[in-house]
């Protein structure tokens, strides 16, 4: 297993390399929030002892996709933030969910979430969170000018499109990877990849809120 010492971001970023190489991912928090993590450092020696005994169990994740005009796809653990190019002014974007139209949002733009993610920007934009065991694609639009466009939580087998008006940029698991103009379409939707975490009990989401995120 891969052992990776740090916050959510460390966790996040070593995503692809636990799927590459099959590993679970055991986290060890020394950052700020830590909502990944599963031990301190304080708890590493025992947690060791543990894994060598076999008292774990692996929390496997899904991830999403992500394309640009049918270009290579991105994996995310997270999300995707399709956000407008510049401080000032609103984006304009057509959301649609399999071919059905959602709408335009006018705002700063959308964050589209994995139930991993739903506790991360989504939240903060005022979007649900996932309780355990649900599977589900997170659509939350990022401070909204309109009051018909709210948070959507869709199937996790769900394509969401989103074709932007403008300009803009387009960040996978905080990492931005284009920018995007008028009749640029970015298409989102499950991936085949997973990524498993180290757990040694199982976990109280809610109460891992109120700890983490207060």
């Amino acid at each position: 297993m891969l052992v990776v010492s740090g916050g959510d971001g460390s966790l996040i970023r070593y995503a692809e390399q636990c799927w590459q190489y099959d590993m679970p991912m055991l986290g060890v928090h020394v950052g700020r929030v830590g909502f990944l993590s599963e031990c301190t450092e304080e708890e590493f020696a025992f947690a060791l002892e543990r894994i060598k005994s076999g008292s774990y169990t692996l929390d496997k994740r899904t991830m999403l996709t992500c394309s640009i005009n049918g270009g290579e796809k991105a994996h995310c653990l997270n999300d995707v933030l399709v956000f407008k190019h510049s401080f000032s002014g609103v984006a304009q974007m057509e959301l649609s969910i399999d071919n059905q139209s959602v709408g335009t949002i006018f705002g700063d733009g959308i964050v589209v979430a994995t139930p991993t993610g739903s506790t991360a920007y989504s939240l903060s934009a005022g979007g649900p969170i996932v309780a355990d065991g649900l599977e589900a694609i997170l659509v939350t639009p990022i401070c909204p000018h309109t009051l018909h466009m709210r948070p959507i939580v869709a199937s996790m087998n769900a394509l969401v499109r989103i074709e932007v008006i403008g300009n803009g940029v387009v960040a996978v698991d905080g990492e931005r990877i284009a920018e995007v103009e008028t009749g640029d379409s970015i298409e989102l939707g499950r991936s085949d990849r997973t990524v498993s975490f180290v757990r040694f009990g199982k976990q109280d989401l809610f109460d891992r809120i109120q700890k983490k995120l207060r």
